[in-house]
């Protein structure tokens, strides 16, 4: 990965996330965390800048998974009478989000390079 592409990815993550810039490290160590594991999945060296939103999506499921982030309670309903309002069940997005980080697979195959072993006496 350039120094470009993960300076556009924290800032992507950061203002997608609504992070202050004291959270700017957690931010950059989650890109790099997201990176690493598209590359070591793909068997290369290199982050084509296709990947590069792919990437951020990445880090920002595992912020919200690790809940190193706020994520924001969602609310499930609203009853008018006597005011009530219930949120959803945060252990159940967690588990949506892990659910969701194996989809990355599909997009990630496309990049994907043959990892073939290497004949040593061509060295």
């Amino acid at each position: 990965m350039t120094e470009e592409q993960e300076a556009w990815l924290v800032s992507e993550v950061m203002d997608v996330l609504k992070m202050s810039e004291s959270e700017e490290s957690s931010a950059r160590r989650y890109v790099r965390r997201a990176v690493d594991k598209i590359l070591i999945y793909c068997n290369r060296e290199d982050l084509p800048d296709l990947l590069l939103s792919t990437a951020a999506q990445i880090a920002e499921d595992m912020l919200k998974a690790d809940m190193a982030v706020e994520a924001g309670k969602d609310v499930a309903s609203i009853s008018r009478g006597d005011t009530a309002i219930s949120y959803r069940d945060d252990s159940k997005n967690q588990d949506y989000t892990v659910a969701f980080m194996k989809d990355y697979e599909k997009s990630l195959n496309r990049f994907k390079k043959i990892n073939l072993p290497k004949d040593l006496k061509y060295d």
